[in-house]
């Protein structure tokens, strides 16, 4: 598609063969109003907030000529693509960063059914329609439901996905798999491509592989650079294994090709480093979690634990020592982005205090203990106040035997613990 870019002060004309989009940004004084109520020469006025890494509302019906505006809430940059649903690759509206507290306006000038992603943030995707059904034609169904046979190594690395590679401890792709420490993978394949083009990568393969070979390299807004390398132990995988995961989340909305995977070989050669914590006994150290009160908060197979905290069932068999060694030490050094603690005041005077797990001007939802998740409207709350700093204590009143032996403990919890 052939796009022309006219550019003049606080407006953008996007066109090409297939629409015309009208693009005004503006960079609101205050973070959530302040934008026109209607532009002029628009039937009608929308607004679509992105916030609590969604697009709310997610479907949305609008006539031709017709103005959405996006408003991003949250506290970090989000994007916006615009593609036509039944053709990918018909993009009507580039992926243009709004940073927080920011907004883009777009004026729609084509019939039909769209889809919204955010390319940042896995799973953040809407439909937009100016015909008023979110439903394709029949031939536009047919012509979507001719997929290519997926090459045998695609299944391997989705059974590595979900299986002894462990990548849904943090990531979810559809309904499946946890997104509370790592973005969602839904539909990586295809924003790997525009990912690539922002960052000035070669192709969606290279910002795949080095996402996962150099998980530094590309952190999600919004989130904390968490994630393991997975070609050292505890995880492990050898070149092969590393190829069919990049391959199965290629499938994920984009092109799988193996010859395009290029893994660095000396890279994997690196060795781990030394582990001073190694000669830890893991039975002292379960004494160490139990008296130290860490099951207080932690679930470990059938144990229950009362105050909310993340489950470690399965924490040895992901997470190396490192990882572990700073959580005991230092846990205010890396807090899942879903695990920041807040104190929500209501309006008949209640506070109440819980792990933060929706933020936005509509609700806010609360886990106040591992089984119980409240939600209240924003007709009832007063304030919220968010704590950056994790209520966990830091263990450095341990001598180094103990945190040894307990550092040893947490590296035997591999699932089958009961």
């Amino acid at each position: 598609m052939v796009l022309t870019i006219i550019k003049s002060p606080g407006l953008f004309i996007y066109k090409s063969r297939y629409t015309l989009l009208i693009v005004c940004f503006s960079h609101l004084l205050h973070p959530y109003y302040g934008i026109d109520a209607q532009p002029e020469g628009s039937r009608a006025h929308g607004i679509i907030s992105l916030t609590n890494i969604e697009f709310i509302p997610n479907r949305v019906k609008i006539g031709v000529g017709d103005t959405l505006t996006f408003v991003n809430k949250d506290k970090f940059d989000h994007d916006v693509y615009i593609v036509r649903t039944a053709n990918l690759n018909e993009v009507l509206f580039p992926a243009t960063t709004i940073p927080s507290g920011g907004s883009t306006k777009v004026i729609i000038e084509e019939e039909g059914l769209f889809n919204l992603y955010c390319t940042i943030h896995g799973g953040m995707i809407g439909k937009i329609t100016t015909t008023g059904s979110f439903e394709l034609t029949e031939e536009e169904k047919q012509r979507a439901a001719r997929k290519k046979v997926l090459p045998p190594i695609v299944k391997a690395g989705e059974e590595l996905f979900w299986g002894t590679a462990q990548c849904y401890q943090c990531h979810k792709i559809g309904d499946r798999g946890d997104a509370l420490r790592g973005p969602s993978l839904s539909d990586i394949g295809f924003r790997a491509r525009i990912r690539a083009g922002i960052l000035g990568l070669g192709s969606a393969t290279e910002y795949l592989v080095q996402s996962i070979l150099e998980p530094q390299a590309h952190v999600v807004e919004g989130y904390t650079n968490a994630m393991p390398k997975v070609y050292q132990p505890p995880v492990d995988l050898h070149e092969e294994e590393l190829k069919a995961v990049v391959t199965y989340l290629q499938s994920q909305g984009g092109n799988v090709d193996t010859w395009e995977i290029n893994i660095d070989r000396q890279k994997l050669d690196t060795e781990p480093s030394m582990n001073p914590f190694r000669n830890g006994d893991p039975q002292r150290g379960e004494t160490v979690f139990k008296d130290a009160g860490c099951n207080s908060c932690h679930i470990v197979g059938d144990q229950k634990a009362v105050s909310p905290g993340p489950e470690l069932t399965e924490i040895g068999a992901y997470r190396n020592w490192t990882w572990l060694a700073e959580s005991v030490i230092d846990p205010n050094a890396e807090i899942g982005a879903n695990w920041k603690n807040a104190d929500v005041y209501l309006k008949i005077g209640e506070m109440v205090t819980g792990i933060l797990r929706k933020n936005t001007d509509e609700e806010i939802k609360l886990l106040v203990s591992q089984d119980h998740l409240r939600t209240f409207s924003g007709d009832e709350i007063e304030r919220v106040e968010i704590d950056e700093s994790t209520k966990m204590p830091n263990y450095r009143f341990l001598t180094f035997e103990q945190i040894s032996d307990l550092i040893s403990y947490l590296q035997t919890l591999r699932g089958d613990t009961k």
